[in-house]
Parts: structure tokens; C-alpha cells; sequence
């Protein structure tokens, strides 16, 4: 997508940046693991293949995508107070979050958000958690998202309970044959009236499998997420 293509977003952990060709060797080298592979439900690629993806992305608009830095272990810098050109020279890639619109009926305020932390030093450091927060922050804001599902595998337990506890994402589908759940985040309130298709089937709509608690908590995550999302320093890739 365009729209971020020079966008910079850093948190107090994370830094979020734009997939650039020079992101593509270290994430091609990502992607030669079995345990990612199965994680995303990816195909390893070539390394020609990886640098026509990264093209492909950078101009398909139904596909935001960020790579996620970070300082090094050993780092005492504070990724705030540093300048945008610090920021690219001296922080590492640790993964990647996506957010892909692929609404059938093409809905521009719905997006399936996922998550890669591939560097297995930074898992589990909240840096995961920070990235969601900001990713979903800026397309509730830029982007005027409503509705989110992640689809994630039955063998990750931490990334679904991440999803579930710290953002009130709820269970709608399981697929025994993919082997993964999918989760629903919306702040859409399901319509009083079923819907229903020509041949008079219910059709399932965002936000009918919630319950009145999950949207009490949505309803108060979404105002953490932009509150939080205020306090993330911009900056321009260059």
C-alpha cells in the first residue's frame, strides 16, 4: 500500500516501517523456517520471488504492511528520543504486521490483521503486544477500520490469548482442516434483524457472535487504542 510507503510509527518498544527492498534478504531468510512456514501458513519463496512480493505489496492497496524493528538487547537509546534516521540505522528487524482488505463485498473499514515476531530473543517482550497496538491504532484512526479478525494457528496458544486477553478478540470460526481459529474484533452492533440471502439462509454479519461483554471491552480497548495510538511518534522513511 502507497499510503505508508514513507510512514514511520515508533513506540517506547517498537518501531513500525515501511517493507522496503532492503528488508527483503533478512526476511526471505525469515521465511526459510519450518516453524514460521507453519505459523503463517506460508510457502517458502525464492529469493526473486520475496523481492517481487515486497514490489507487489508496496502498490496493492487492499494490503498495509510494515516491518517491525526494534533496539538491540543491549541498546540504553530511548527509540523516542531518537531522530528518524537513528531510528532506521540502528534498530533491527524483528518481524512483520499486516493488515489485508479482503472483505468479499469489499467493506474498506474491515481488515484481517496478523502478526510475525520473528527473532525468537524478542518474543514474549511485549513488543508483540505494542505492534498490534499500534498497527490497529493507526487504521482506526487513518484508516477508519471498524472491524478486525486475525486468523492464527491452533499451535500458536500465546498469539491467540494475546488476542483474546489484551484486545477483547472473540472466537466466530475454527477450521479443523487449516488448523486455525479465527477471531472477530468489530465495533459494528449486529443488525436488530437477521439477514438474510436470496435463497433465505441467515447471513452472518460482523458483530453477531459477540456477546455484550466482548463489545463492553471492545468498546473500552478501542478508547486505549487511540489514546495510545496519540502518544506514537510519526516520522518519515527515508
Amino acid at each position: 500500500m502507497k499510503l505508508n510507503e514513507n510512514t514511520i510509527l515508533i513506540g517506547e518498544k517498537v518501531a513500525l516501517v515501511p517493507y522496503r527492498a532492503e528488508h527483503v534478504p533478512k526476511y526471505h531468510e525469515w521465511m526459510k523456517s519450518p516453524f514460521l512456514q507453519e505459523m503463517t501458513a506460508s510457502e517458502p519463496l525464492t529469493l526473486d520471488e520475496e523481492y517481487e512480493m515486497q514490489r507487489s505489496w508496496h502498490l496493492d492497496e487492499d494490503k498495509l504492511t510494515f516491518i517491525l524493528t526494534a533496539l538491540p538487547e543491549d541498546s540504553k537509546e530511548a527509540l523516542k528520543e531518537m531522530s528518524d534516521t537513528s531510528v532506521k540505522d540502528k534498530t533491527v528487524m524483528i518481524g512483520d504486521v499486516n493488515i489485508f482488505l479482503n472483505d468479499p463485498d469489499q467493506d474498506r473499514t474491515f481488515g484481517e490483521i496478523e502478526l510475525m515476531i520473528a527473532e525468537s530473543a524478542f518474543r514474549r517482550t511485549g513488543r508483540g503486544y505494542e505492534a498490534i497496538k499500534i498497527m490497529m491504532g493507526y487504521a482506526l484512526e487513518m484508516l477508519g477500520f471498524k472491524t478486525f479478525h486475525a486468523k492464527i494457528s491452533l499451535k500458536n496458544e500465546p498469539s491467540i490469548n494475546l488476542f483474546k486477553s489484551k484486545f477483547g478478540f472473540y472466537e466466530v470460526s475454527r477450521s479443523e482442516v487449516f488448523q486455525e481459529v479465527c477471531l472477530e474484533w468489530t465495533l459494528l452492533s449486529p443488525p436488530t434483524e437477521p439477514r438474510m440471502d436470496e435463497y433465505g439462509n441467515k447471513i452472518e454479519v460482523y458483530g453477531s457472535k459477540a456477546t455484550a461483554d466482548d463489545r463492553a471491552k471492545i468498546a473500552e480497548v478501542s478508547k486505549e487504542l487511540l489514546t495510545y495510538y496519540k502518544s506514537v511518534k510519526g516520522g518519515k522513511y527515508e
